[in-house]
């Protein structure tokens, strides 16, 4: 079985923070070595907000690795719709997502779940957070 994953990071900010390009390889080059997987040199997305050539560019290589390990989920696009064209690309092609921070993986349709339940607690949290600033702000 190949055990090629490539890694995906980002150049610009993961869930409002910037993180280190050299800090989400750590990370992920920790989580491949966990797993026993052989990593492969990171793809790294433009700067651009919403832009996810690189990512699309990866996902084209599916036939050639075994999956994409990212270094958050905060790297999904936002868009559900888009989100859910991802996952159903790599389960078609019999294929797995990994995210190094949270130690989640995607295999199957149960691990789509618990990765949007965590998408949607995040924005709801964002959105909770939001709400206080702003209450304080009448203050």
């Amino acid at each position: 079985m190949n055990k090629n994953w490539r890694g995906y990071i980002f150049s610009r900010e993961i869930g409002k923070q910037v993180v280190p390009q050299r800090v989400q390889n750590l990370v992920i080059r920790t989580c491949a070595e966990r797993h026993g997987l052989t990593y492969l040199l990171s793809a790294t997305e433009y700067y651009m907000d919403d832009c996810y050539m690189m990512l699309k560019s990866v996902l084209d290589e599916l036939g050639q690795i075994e999956g994409i390990i990212f270094y958050s989920t905060h790297q999904l696009p936002s868009d559900t719709n888009e989100r859910m064209k991802i996952y159903d690309k790599v389960l078609n092609s019999k294929k797995g997502l990994r995210f190094a921070l949270e130690d989640l993986a995607l295999f199957d349709e149960k691990d789509v779940k618990l990765i949007e339940d965590l998408k949607f607690c995040n924005e709801l949290s964002a959105q909770a957070i939001d709400l206080d600033s702003y209450q304080e702000s009448l203050n």
